[in-house]
């Protein structure tokens, strides 16, 4: 017999094959296992449809919730993109963090989606971390509990609900947890005063609803060498933080399709051990019907059946309140003040070409500064690393067009990757980056470097922690393409 009652949350993946992903999730809307779903990808107009649609199948209340980590615009194309955590960190106050999260759940909530698995409350603590990155507020325990309880905070009054993550930190790290289980060596002493002190502030005075678990191991705190999403005694640990009043929080698993939590007996196994120490929401499993089938008479599972009511009520009766705020406003004025601390561009406004090396290979980066370069008439070359292997450094000669210009701004952008083995710019960016210089430098040009990565590459340039289009958009200000210029 398969199980009856709704914890499990498949994915949705509209970043890949929209109407394979669409007829499977209305297939899977009727099954009593089923808490919600997790969306990945698709165009606005399509996600809101979509959205009404499996909640019209499902017949009773579901969740819908995506990884919104900077802005609904992250997963969903139409809506806004937010400037990475890392950005805020470095420039922005807990106003301007509360107004982001408030506009991301706005956005989020006129899709259809009502639980936003964000913010990341892990503290940076491994500057190799090759996973968390910009995605972390930063190194200071008590910055990121403030700022990250701020989007808590703007979350709720924007009508959804937050899932904190990755409890109890994931910033201490130096594998992927995508790849890997990751081990964390520190003293329980140290992992309570540093990694769960935001936690601890965003389930007690936040009341958070919801927290995800860490496909990591802490010995200190288990000595069993169990995964956070496996160990009862970490589990416990996020009870016991929460304020006793809140009825929270609901605790989800992280992805279970992740090598960290792959175990002997594959996702069935993994659930079971999810359930018994303690979580109540099996998240993204790539065969969800067969942990169905498996984990019915599961221990827990009861208890993890009625802490998701809970949570999915909750989820269905939250509204947004008047919005009082301007999330964009926000976005571009931590974009801005990132740039000023940087003290970018170095060599003052103003540039006759721009060189863009996107170390990700992501299809839109860039986008804003192009645009702007072609307005004003000047030179803009995009060039892309695609999982390490890099282009070569003849792709670039069409940026030089045999015109020698006074000033050349250089943007890299940069965001950790596993592949990377490294949380900042890859080896083959970093190469491509130097020879890139090198000619500009043998051809009497003069080069300003930002670096948008989550590490320092050079000490000599300006580096901001973060990307996305109030960045870019702040860069045409700051070396003179804007309208005014």
């Amino acid at each position: 017999m398969p199980l009856h009652v709704p914890i499990l949350v498949p994915a949705i993946r509209l970043d890949r094959d929209a109407a394979a992903e669409a007829k499977l999730a209305f297939e899977r809307a009727r099954q009593p296992w089923l808490a919600g779903f997790i969306v990945f990808g698709g165009e606005a107009d399509d996600v809101a449809a979509l959205t009404e649609r499996l909640r019209h199948a499902a017949g009773r209340p579901i969740f819908i919730g995506s990884d919104m980590e900077r802005g609904a615009g992250q997963q969903i194309q139409g809506l806004t993109q937010l400037p990475d955590a890392g950005l805020i960190g470095l420039a922005g106050t807990p106003e301007h963090a509360y107004r982001m999260g408030r506009m991301t759940a706005t956005e989020a909530r006129s899709v259809g989606i009502d639980v936003i698995f964000a913010p990341c409350l892990d503290v940076r603590s491994a500057l190799d971390n090759p996973i968390l990155g910009n995605r972390s507020f930063g190194f200071d325990a008590g910055r990121v509990a403030d700022l990250g309880t701020s989007v808590i905070g703007g979350i709720k009054l924007g009508g959804a609900l937050a899932v904190a993550k990755h409890f109890p930190g994931h910033g201490a790290t130096r594998v992927d947890s995508h790849e890997t289980v990751p081990v964390v060596e520190e003293a329980a002493d140290v992992l309570a005063a540093r990694d769960m002190l935001p936690f601890e502030k965003a389930l007690w005075w936040a009341e958070c609803p919801g927290v995800m678990t860490a496909h990591v191991a802490y010995p200190a705190l288990d000595p069993s060498g169990a995964i956070a999403t496996f160990s009862k005694p970490i589990v416990d640990r996020a009870h016991a933080i929460a304020h006793p009043e809140s009825n929270g929080p609901v605790v989800f698993t992280d992805a279970l399709l992740m090598a960290g939590a792959t175990v002997d007996g594959g996702e069935p196994e993994a659930a079971r051990r999810a359930l018994e120490a303690g979580c109540d929401v099996l998240l993204y499993p790539e065969e969800p019907e067969a942990v169905a089938a498996a984990i019915e008479a599961a221990p827990d599972v009861e208890r993890a059946a009625r802490n998701v009511a809970w949570f999915t009520a909750r989820a269905a009766a939250a509204a947004p309140e008047p919005d009082d705020g301007d999330g964009e406003a926000a976005a571009a004025d931590v974009a801005r003040r990132a740039l000023a601390m940087a003290g970018w561009p170095q060599a003052g406004p103003g540039a006759d070409a721009l060189l863009v090396v996107d170390d990700d290979g992501i299809e839109n980066r860039g986008a804003v500064l192009k645009r702007a370069a072609a307005d004003c008439g000047l030179p803009c070359e995009i060039v892309r690393v695609p999982d390490g292997s890099g282009p070569v450094l003849e792709r670039l000669q069409s940026a030089w067009g045999g015109k020698v210009p006074v000033q050349r701004a250089v943007v890299v952008f940069a965001s950790a990757r596993a592949w990377k083995g490294t949380s900042g710019v890859s080896r083959a960016g970093r190469e491509l980056v130097a020879r890139a210089l090198e000619r500009m430098r043998a051809q009497g040009e003069v080069s300003t470097v930002l670096w948008c990565a989550p590490r320092v590459e050079d000490w000599r340039d300006c580096q901001v922690p973060g990307s996305g289009p109030h960045l870019e958009r702040a860069i045409v200000e700051a070396v003179g393409l804007g309208p005014d210029a």
